[in-house]
Formats: structure tokens, C-alpha cells, sequence
């Protein structure tokens, strides 16, 4: 299995959205790799080496997902309520081969 990072981008007007959180996180909690998911918090202090953090959008979430290739977990994430009200403005699937932690399954083999 691999491990992937789902980073979601949602306007600055979520209140439509929040409307269906509740279907949204039915239906994420019942997904099978999900790790961990969540919004940024507003108001948390941020801290940027390079960029002025207020380029970064104002509403975001971040999802840690285990699947087996980038089609099973783009196929699953098609499905998101979210995505499917159009409330995801930009969705950027990366895998993530964390070498440390609890999520690896073989430290040993790690490049980093």
C-alpha cells in the first residue's frame, strides 16, 4: 500500500458547503484508507520561510490516504460529496513516501 496527500482547496465562501459536512464526513469516515483529514483552523498562527503565508488560500484541508495506486484513490475521491457539489475548487493528489513515522511500512527501505 502506499500512502497518498490530499490537499483540497474550497472558496472563501463555505457556507453552501457546510451544509453537506455531514454527508462529506459519512461518507469519508467510510472510506477504507483514510488515515487522517481535516481543514486547516482559522486563526492558527502560520509560519512561511519563503512566501507571505496570505498567498495561500483561506480555506484548505489536508487528507492522508492509503491506497494502492494514484486511479484507486482519484476513482474514490470522485466520489466525495464535496467534490461532487463542486465546493472543491482545486484537488492536488500527490504520493507521499513518508520515511519516518507511523505509517511506514519499512523504514529500512526509505530513500530519504
Amino acid at each position: 500500500m502506499a500512502i497518498f496527500a490530499i490537499h483540497y482547496t474550497y472558496a472563501d465562501d463555505i457556507s453552501e458547503m457546510l451544509t453537506i459536512r455531514p454527508e462529506h464526513r459519512e461518507w469519508l469516515t467510510g472510506q477504507p484508507g483514510l488515515l487522517v483529514a481535516g481543514m486547516y483552523q482559522d486563526g492558527i498562527d502560520e509560519v512561511s520561510e519563503a512566501e507571505p503565508t496570505e498567498q495561500e488560500p483561506v480555506n484548505a484541508a489536508l487528507i492522508v490516504y492509503s491506497a494502492e495506486s494514484l486511479e484507486e484513490v482519484t476513482a474514490a475521491f470522485d466520489q466525495d460529496p464535496y467534490w461532487l457539489g463542486g465546493h472543491i475548487l482545486r484537488r492536488v493528489v500527490r504520493r507521499w513516501d513518508p520515511p519516518l513515522g507511523p505509517w511506514v511500512a519499512d523504514a529500512t527501505q526509505s530513500p530519504a
